[in-house]
């Protein structure tokens, strides 16, 4: 008996390292999931956002290309530029109109701000006027302080005559302006901090454009990199992290509740297997010991302790034996058999009618009085009953066929 108590304790011990590898694994697995699932929606996010935010820079905020195509009609003709800068200025976000013909400045307004900078070689101005130049592209230059000490950003346009370079048309905006309109509030509103940021053409060093407020970590955040032609990228990530507190605490919540479940499980396994060892040990002895077994079923109690929750679960299945021992005053052993059921041997012949009142006593001992969602509920228990060996020979097959009875005869099936 000793080792075999010994060797089920160690099989236990074992079990238990195996369910808390397996549960823990799927929690893990679980978790990383969830963390991809939120990188996937962010990364959908993100490439949406730029390529929006990079349309509005080329096509919608800044009238540069109109200036440029308008150069490249008719390039000796530019009587039309001063009305036209006039114009533009008039328009509360421009703060800046040039052109740049071949490498000299040739027109820049408003004239009593940078007037003065009229006939000045390109290489004195902003790099970007050369990488215009040299890319013969589009160039897009932000945060840049004008002489009066405004910031805008630099939206620079290469004017090509017979497929050469002629010049550059040249437009400011203001700074906040051109944020306002890449609406980054979309992204805190959709829960997300933000960082955009480009590379100096001065220096090659990190220019922050825009930034949500505070001091924020983004180097684990989903990026997006393009060229404007210099290099910036954007960067986004979840406000409350990959995997919000929240949803750290559900899922550990949910790891320990099924643990406790295959816990609770493999006790109630070990419970029922001690009382089957007793039942069998009775069976064997020469002069068979005579039982008399009661089985009771809970009805309704799946469907309680789901609603009630783990708590009231537990309390009631521990007052159980305890309800038990108050109604059988002479020896027995009691075993839980499943969720709701529960079997009872007495060591001895209960007569037919004091075995008709002990039933009826423990119905009401065991009888589960809840609320349920606000209303009071009750948990009846149905019983039955058979006697070893008058009714068979064999206790384990007794208590199993009266248990299928009771399941069988549960209400609603």
């Amino acid at each position: 008996m000793r080792r075999r108590n010994v060797a089920t304790a160690i099989g236990f011990a074992g079990f238990a390292l195996i369910v808390v590898a397996l549960v823990g694994s799927l929690g893990a697995f679980v978790y990383g999931e969830m963390g991809a699932m939120r990188q996937r929606d962010a990364l959908n996010l993100l490439n949406y956002f730029q390529q929006a935010m990079v349309t509005k820079l080329y096509d919608e905020v800044s009238p540069v290309d109109d200036l440029a195509a308008a150069f490249e009609v008719d390039p000796d003709d530019e009587a039309w530029f001063p009305r036209v800068a006039g114009e533009l200025l008039e328009r509360e976000e421009v703060s800046y109109v040039a052109y740049v013909r071949g490498d000299t400045m040739a027109y820049a307004y408003p004239e009593e701000e940078f007037g003065d900078t009229v006939g000045d070689d390109l290489a004195s101005f902003s790099y970007v006027y050369t990488l215009a130049k040299w890319t013969d592209g589009f160039v897009v230059e932000s945060s840049v302080e004008l002489s009066s000490g405004e910031n805008v950003f630099l939206f620079v346009r290469p004017v090509n005559v017979g497929g050469s370079y002629y010049g550059e048309a040249v437009v400011g905006v203001k700074e906040s302006y051109v944020l306002e309109q890449l609406d980054f509030a979309s992204l805190e509103e959709a829960g997300y901090l933000y960082e955009l940021w480009s590379v100096s053409p001065q220096d090659g060093s990190k220019d922050v454009i825009a930034a949500s407020g505070g001091s924020h970590d983004f180097s684990h955040a989903a990026k997006s990199t393009f060229n404007m032609p210099t290099q910036w990228t954007l960067s986004i990530m979840p406000e409350q992290g990959w995997i919000p507190r929240e949803w750290s605490i559900f899922l550990a919540a949910g790891v320990i509740a099924v643990e406790a479940l295959i816990f609770g499980l493999a006790f109630v396994l070990l419970a029922y297997r001690a009382f089957v060892d007793e039942l069998e040990r009775s069976a064997c002895r020469d002069e068979a010991v005579p039982l008399t077994i009661v089985c009771l079923m809970v009805d309704g109690f799946e469907h309680a302790a789901l609603s009630l929750g783990p708590e009231a679960r537990r309390s009631y299945l521990e007052s159980v034996k305890g309800e038990i021992d108050e109604v059988i005053q002479v020896q027995h052993v009691a075993a839980r058999v499943s969720a709701g059921c529960f079997a009872i041997v007495i060591r001895d012949y209960v007569d037919r009618g004091s075995l008709v009142d002990l039933m009826r006593a423990l119905e009401l001992a065991l009888m589960w009085k809840v609320r349920i969602d606000g209303k009071k509920a009750f948990c009846a228990v149905r019983s039955a009953a058979v006697r070893f060996p008058e009714d068979g020979d064999d206790p384990v097959a007794l208590v199993e066929r009266t248990v299928s009875l009771l399941e069988r005869d549960r209400p609603g099936r």
